[in-house]
């Protein structure tokens, strides 16, 4: 598994998340998705393929009660 696995959703959603902050400002998917101009199921999609393919190099985890995804 690797980033030849990811598709052009996939790649955009992670440049998205290594160009933000969502360690210290929770992660909104439909922030994301309108930000992308992509649906929420997209979005959603793309953080499994991400996890699934990359896990190596994508973090998602809660504090606070909020979801927080960091990419490097």
């Amino acid at each position: 598994m690797s980033f030849d696995d990811l598709n052009e959703v996939d790649l955009k959603v992670y440049e998205y998340i290594k160009a933000g902050d969502f360690e210290s400002e929770p992660w909104s998917t439909p922030a994301a998705a309108k930000a992308l101009k992509l649906k929420d199921d997209d979005v959603y999609e793309a953080l499994h393929n991400l996890a699934k393919n990359v896990k190596d190099n994508i973090w998602i985890h809660y504090k606070d009660g909020k979801l927080r995804v960091s990419a490097e």
